[in-house]
């Protein structure tokens, strides 16, 4: 339930159903549009995988060019696959750098600030408070969703702001599928407290006994994305209230860099939601 769209040389999916909200900017960028050769072809974000610093710059130009955002309003945080959220309050004047702690979500309810995620096959979770004018980013990989961390940064908006679920509309990105991503049981027992882990773990086919029956034991097709939906749920979040993208960053590696697929030497892709700071009413 996401749509593609150009702006400036940037593809980007957006969410059809977030359209009556404009005092919203979000998008789950693809990896076109940018100056980025060879794996990091071409719209990479992340100065962390070896693709040169000035492609990395110039990439970031050409984001904040197509949206109209300052390079320093981008928020990002130094991502370590854990469960740390970073709130932002608008009352506040907090001043810090994101990248020197590791965090893996961030909220604010501060206008024109765009919460950024970087992904290659992890889930990235956005998600807005209509009522409130609050909004999430959210990296989760299997580690993430072994800790839930969809479903914390629900109770923190809760908490700290209170959110009702029934407010919240979330949007689940382009990560890599169960159709591509097989785990072992290592990342199977991660998942033991996960709501539905029958239903996101699929057993590789094929004939035997026991636990991970499949063409070798012990092995399991994981739909990462299920997982952080149903996490939401579980904490009330109407399904029609959660739109998921259903494209899978492996098997359309023309779109998405996909750190599986081309054995982790590969980009990443920026996505990122701001509450804009021009349209308040």
């Amino acid at each position: 339930m996401i749509e593609l769209v150009k702006q400036g040389s940037i593809e980007y999916f957006a969410v059809p159903p977030w359209r009556p909200y404009p005092f919203l900017t979000h998008a789950f960028c693809t990896r076109r549009g940018g100056v980025s050769e060879g794996a990091f072809a071409s719209l990479n974000t992340s100065l962390k995988e070896g693709d040169t610093d000035e492609n990395i710059s110039k990439n970031w130009d050409m984001v904040a060019a197509a949206f109209g955002v300052s390079r320093r309003n981008f928020i990002q945080v130094h991502q370590v696959h854990g469960d740390r959220i970073l709130t932002i309050d608008d009352a506040e004047s907090q001043t810090f750098d994101p990248q020197d702690l590791g965090y893996d979500a961030i909220i604010t309810n501060r206008p024109g600030l765009a919460l950024c995620m970087k992904t290659a096959d992890c889930v990235p979770v956005l998600m807005v408070d209509t009522e409130k004018r609050i909004v999430a980013a959210v990296h989760a990989g299997w580690r993430g969703s072994s800790l839930n961390i969809s479903g914390k940064v629900l109770r923190l908006l809760s908490e700290r702001y209170g959110t009702r679920p029934q407010d919240v509309q979330a949007a689940i990105g382009p990560a890599i599928g169960a159709c591509c991503y097989e785990v072992d049981a290592k990342v199977y027992e991660a998942m033991e407290s996960h709501p539905a882990r029958d239903k996101i773990f699929v057993p590789l086919s094929g004939t035997g006994t026991g636990i991970g029956i499949g063409t070798e034991m012990g092995k399991w097709k994981l739909n990462l994305a299920l997982a952080n939906r149903c996490q939401l749920q579980e904490l009330e979040v109407p399904g029609e209230n959660i739109h998921d993208a259903n494209l899978c960053t492996s098997c359309a590696s023309e779109w998405f860099y996909s750190h599986r697929k081309e054995g982790g030497i590969t980009g990443r892709m920026l996505n990122f939601i701001m509450i804009n700071d021009k349209i308040l009413s």
